[in-house]
């Protein structure tokens, strides 16, 4: 699990939230309010979606839909809901099967429903590599 939490808000600019995401590396980001409680999530072909693909999704749905116009568009009019949480009980393999069943690169990690971290692929692969090291050694 990834800690601390790097999230974002409804409120947060399309452009804000790029400069954070190519930033620090991460694939998605959780969406919250302003008590940490989670509202949707926001993954990179979302991003793409809003910034490069005219349609639904597009804030203009026109031909000069773009990044300069994306960037202005608030996280709340592109974001997934709701946001798919997990305890931070739950199980690895039960968390990647539903991970691969929606599609999902990162789960945020919910305590009384505010985001205390985030589960990503990677996380999930350093897991098993622990795990596996630790049954060969004797």
């Amino acid at each position: 699990m990834t800690t601390p939490v790097v999230a974002v808000t409804p409120a947060a600019t399309l452009g804000e939230t790029i400069a954070v995401l190519a930033g620090k590396g991460f694939t998605s980001l959780p969406v919250v309010d302003e008590t940490g409680r989670l509202l949707g999530v926001l993954e990179e072909d979302d991003v793409v979606l809003a910034c490069h693909v005219p349609g639904p999704r597009s804030p203009s749905g026109g031909p000069d839909a773009g990044v300069l116009i994306g960037a202005r568009t608030k996280i709340r009019d592109v974001m997934r809901t709701p946001g798919a949480g997990t305890h931070p009980d739950t199980e690895l393999a039960d968390l990647a099967e539903r991970m691969l069943e929606h599609r999902l690169r990162s789960v945020p990690v919910l305590d009384r429903g505010r985001v205390v971290g985030v589960v990503t692929w990677g996380d999930l692969l350093r897991a098993r590599a622990i795990e596996t090291s630790s049954r060969e050694i004797p």
